[in-house]
């Protein structure tokens, strides 16, 4: 794409920070703010070290030994110790990413962080003062976000999500206008929708080179059939969000995608929801009667990872809230696409927890996390019992933290 003026980029930035999504979707910023100042303050933090644990490496646990936490990241300095707490040969791994959720309220992002999820991609943001309100909530999962994807006029999204014409991308609407305006609002990536109707192979490109050339930052795009995944896979966007249902990926496709350096986060779950709740499938359009069908989808899974395409672990949960009558929970689904990606996908188990831990943490380029090492954060949950034994042993959690303050309230096996 021809470079685009230092004026232009600076005309439309002014223009940009000041056009906030007003139009908020079930939730409202004034919403927001009162869930956060009625929370209860977290717990002070305070330098812990915990003794006889077993520490997962990116393939295995160690031998118990002792990791110190110490203002909000890992040390390996043992001074002045406040807290100890006996590990009794229990599990630590890596705080939890879910790759792919929309967050609209802090009950939300409580849930997650129950669950062991330190930091959450949000996919979308149509409420901005509401999403920067979610931002660095002390001693709750990280929030990063998208703001107002590029959704296309008589799309699935547009028609589903009803949503209106100012947050809707037209054949000849300014594709760059719309990028600096998400990133003026303090975006950490843009989103695009790519679907029937959806932004065309040109705006789709035009949309990734102005977020990398000009922001420096990364582009994210829905495709969750052949054409929309082919466009996304052209317009060399950084990380593909779902996977083809209704046809197999070809060599020639997953090459592409891999000599464009792209990772895929094929969020399983969602899928498998919609193949087995009629109010997703409504919305989404998985059925088999449309030659789709979630055999597609974790073939192309298998393909994805036999060709060493990344893979990241996303949901697109949206808890109770967005969708009338539909529950997708935060949290709990992330184990559920460990599971998936174990058990019907073809990972080992080593391989699902790196996909929910130091892989999203390379491929969304926040590397201060993501490992259990000297200098990274205290993001960290501790099991009480081996998930390389059993994947689902993710769920039995004894201990979170955040930034190395411990979680309160955390999801206990029933």
């Amino acid at each position: 794409m021809r470079s685009v003026s230092s004026f232009l980029i600076f005309t439309v930035f002014l223009q940009g920070i000041r056009a906030c999504g007003q139009h908020a979707l079930r939730y409202d910023v004034e919403d927001v703010i009162s869930e956060v100042l009625a929370r209860s303050p977290p717990p002070a933090m305070s330098k812990t070290a915990i003794q006889n644990v077993r520490v997962f490496n990116g393939n295995e646990f160690t031998p118990p030994k002792t990791i110190i936490l110490d203002g909000g990241h890992i040390t390996e300095c043992s001074d002045d110790i406040e807290t100890t707490i006996d590990g009794n040969g229990q599990f630590l791994i890596p705080g939890l990413f879910d790759s792919h959720l929309h967050i609209s309220d802090l009950s939300g992002l409580e849930n997650a962080t129950s669950y062991g999820l330190t930091t959450v991609m949000n996919m979308a943001c149509r409420n901005y003062p509401a999403c920067w309100v979610l931002r660095n909530q002390t001693g709750l999962a990280s929030f990063y976000s998208a703001g107002i994807p590029a959704t296309g006029v008589n799309s699935t999204h547009a028609d589903n999500m009803k949503l209106p014409p100012s947050m809707l991308t037209y054949p000849d609407s300014n594709i760059t206008e719309a990028v600096v305006q998400s990133f003026g609002n303090n975006s950490d990536f843009y989103k695009i929708t790519s679907e029937l109707n959806g932004p065309s192979q040109k705006q789709q490109t035009e949309a990734v080179a102005v977020t990398h050339e000009i922001f420096h930052r990364q582009a994210m795009t829905h495709a969750a059939v052949m054409n929309a995944y082919m466009l996304a896979i052209a317009s060399r966007t950084d990380g593909i969000q779902h996977i083809p249902d209704d046809e197999i990926l070809t060599d020639c496709a997953i090459r592409s995608m891999k000599l464009n350096g792209q990772f895929s986060t094929p969020t399983m779950n969602i899928f498998k929801l919609g193949y087995s709740n009629p109010a997703i499938a409504a919305l989404t359009g998985h059925t088999n009667t449309t030659g789709r069908s979630y055999d597609k989808v974790v073939e192309n899974v298998r393909r994805l990872h036999k060709a060493g395409i990344p893979i990241v672990a996303g949901t697109d949960a949206t808890g109770s809230g967005m969708i009338p009558g539909v529950d997708i929970p935060f949290g709990r689904t992330l184990h559920d696409e460990l599971s998936y990606l174990v058990n019907e996908a073809g990972f080992t188990a080593a391989e699902a927890l790196r996909a929910a831990t130091s892989e999203p943490a390379k491929w969304h380029r926040l590397e201060d996390r993501g490992t259990i090492e000297v200098g990274k954060r205290a993001d960290l949950v501790l099991l009480n019992s081996n998930p390389l034994d059993n994947i689902s042993n993710t769920l039995d959690i004894a201990r979170v933290w955040v930034g190395g303050i411990e979680v309160e309230k955390v999801a206990k096996l029933a």
